[in-house]
C-alpha cells in the first residue's frame, strides 16, 4: 500500500511538472517553419524542378518512336460510263484528283523513329534555365522563412511583454492587498479615516481589473503565436526570455543573391530564346507498308532513313530585339541593386543608433527606479504608522508603476530593434 501511494505521488508530481509548460521562441519558430504551407509547397516545386531536368533530357536527347497508319481513296466519277471508279488510268472525261497527285489512293502503315543530333548546346541552355528557376524557388523559401521568423519573433516579444506586465501587476496587487489589511487595522484604531480604506480598496479593485485585462491580452497573444506557427493552441504557463544575438554581416547578402539569380535568369531566358537560331540536325527512319495501289501491295513493305538539317536565315531581327530587351532588364536590376545597397547601410546604421540611444535611456530610467523603490519602501513604513495619506502613497505607487511599464516598453523596443536588425542584416 505504501509503495502504491509513493507511485501515485510520483505520477501526480510528474503530471504537475508537465502541466507547467514553459516554451521559448525557438519552439514557435521551428513549428512555424515545419507547418508553413508555402514552404511545403516550395519543397514540392523544387522536386518538380528536379524532375523537369529529366523531362528536358528526354525531350531533346531521346529517340522518338511513333506509329502512323493511313488509308486514302481518290475515286473518279463518270469514268468510261461508270458513276464511280477507283483506277490509275481514268478517262479524259472523268472527274477526280490528278492521277499524278494521288495515284488513286494511299495505303500506309509505318513505324517512325527520329532523334536530334548535335544539340548539346541547346540542351545545356534549357538545363541552365531550369537550374536558375529552381534556385529562385530555394531563395523564395529562404525569404519566406526569414519573414516568418520576424513575424513570430515580434508576436513573441509582445506576448512576453504582456507576461512581464502581468507578473508585475500580480506582485503589486499582492503587496497592496497586504497594505489594505494594515490600513483596515489603522482605521479600526482611529489612526486613519474610513475614506482612506475605501480609496485604497478602490485602487486595488482597479488593479484587479487591469490584471484580468492583461491575462486576456496574454491569452490572445499566445493564440496569435500558435496561429502564426500553424499548429493547434496549447496551454502555456510561461514564456522564456527571448534571446536575440546580433548576427554578423554575411559575406554575400540575401538581396545580392536575389539580384544575381535574377540576372542569371535573364541570361538563361535569352540563351533559350536563341536556341532557335542554332542549326538543327536530326536523323529519321521509318519502316512498314507504303503503297498507292492495292495491286501487289504485299510487296510494298520497305524502309527508309535520312538526315534533316535546318538552318535559320532571317526572322525580322527578332534575335537582336530580344537581346536589347534583355540588356535593358539587366540595367533595371543594376538600378535596384544600387538602391538596395544604400538602403541596407542606412537602415542598419539607423537601427544601431536607436538601440544605442535606447540603452542610454534605459540606464537612466533604472537609476530612477532604484530611487523610487527606496521612496516606496519609506512610504510603506510611514503608511503602517499612519504618518502619510493614502493619496500620497497611491501617487508614489502610480509613478513607480508607470516607470516600470516604461522600462518594460524600453526592453520590448530593444528586442524589436534587435529582431529588425537581424532581419535586415541578412
Amino acid at each position: 500500500m505504501k509503495q502504491f501511494s509513493l507511485l501515485l505521488l510520483f505520477v501526480l508530481f510528474t503530471s504537475f511538472l508537465n502541466a507547467q509548460q514553459k516554451v521559448g521562441l525557438d519552439y514557435f519558430i521551428e513549428n512555424g517553419q515545419k507547418n508553413a504551407p508555402a514552404l511545403l509547397e516550395n519543397g514540392n516545386l523544387q522536386e518538380i524542378g528536379k524532375l523537369q531536368n529529366d523531362l528536358i533530357k528526354s525531350q531533346n536527347n531521346a529517340f522518338k518512336v511513333n506509329a502512323t497508319s493511313e488509308v486514302l481513296v481518290a475515286p473518279y466519277f463518270n469514268n468510261n460510263g461508270s458513276a464511280l471508279a477507283i483506277t490509275t488510268t481514268p478517262s479524259s472525261n472523268a472527274f477526280g484528283y490528278d492521277v499524278g497527285i494521288t495515284n488513286g489512293g494511299l495505303y500506309s502503315s509505318q513505324i517512325n523513329i527520329t532523334k536530334n543530333l548535335f544539340n548539346q548546346a541547346v540542351l545545356n541552355n534549357l538545363l541552365f534555365q531550369n537550374k536558375i528557376s529552381n534556385n529562385s524557388l530555394v531563395l523564395s523559401s529562404e525569404e519566406f522563412s526569414h519573414n516568418l521568423i520576424k513575424n513570430i519573433s515580434e508576436a513573441y516579444i509582445i506576448a512576453y511583454q504582456l507576461q512581464l506586465q502581468e507578473k508585475f501587476n500580480r506582485e503589486l496587487l499582492k503587496d497592496m492587498g497586504t497594505r489594505l489589511i494594515v490600513v483596515e487595522l489603522l482605521v479600526k484604531k482611529g489612526i486613519l479615516m474610513e475614506s482612506d480604506y475605501l480609496l485604497l480598496e478602490l485602487d486595488v479593485e482597479g488593479k484587479k481589473l487591469e490584471l484580468q485585462q492583461l491575462e486576456s491580452s496574454f491569452t490572445t497573444a499566445i493564440n496569435q503565436l500558435y496561429t502564426l506557427s500553424g499548429f493547434p493552441v496549447e496551454a502555456v504557463d510561461e514564456l522564456t526570455i527571448p534571446n536575440f544575438e546580433q548576427i554578423e554581416s554575411p559575406l554575400k547578402k540575401f538581396y545580392e543573391q536575389r539580384f544575381e539569380n535574377d540576372s542569371l535568369q535573364l541570361e538563361a531566358d535569352r540563351a533559350v530564346f536563341e536556341n532557335q537560331y542554332k542549326p538543327q540536325v536530326s536523323v529519321y527512319a521509318n519502316g512498314g507498308l507504303n503503297a498507292v495501289e492495292l495491286n501487289n501491295i504485299e510487296h510494298k513493305i520497305g524502309a527508309s532513313a535520312g538526315l534533316r538539317l535546318t538552318i535559320p536565315i532571317y526572322d525580322g531581327n527578332q534575335r537582336k530585339i530580344n537581346s536589347l530587351q534583355s540588356q535593358l532588364k539587366q540595367d533595371n536590376l543594376k538600378y535596384y541593386k544600387q538602391n538596395s545597397n544604400v538602403q541596407y547601410a542606412n537602415n542598419l546604421r539607423n537601427i544601431a543608433q536607436q538601440m544605442e540611444a535606447l540603452n542610454a535611456n534605459k540606464m537612466a530610467l533604472e537609476n530612477q527606479l532604484k530611487k523610487q523603490q527606496n521612496i516606496l519602501g519609506i512610504y510603506k513604513g510611514k503608511l503602517v504608522q499612519g504618518q502619510i495619506s493614502i493619496v500620497d502613497y497611491l501617487n508614489v505607487v502610480q509613478n513607480y508603476k508607470q516607470n516600470v511599464y516604461a522600462k518594460l516598453q524600453m526592453q520590448t523596443n530593444n528586442w524589436l530593434l534587435q529582431s529588425e536588425y537581424n532581419f535586415i542584416n541578412w
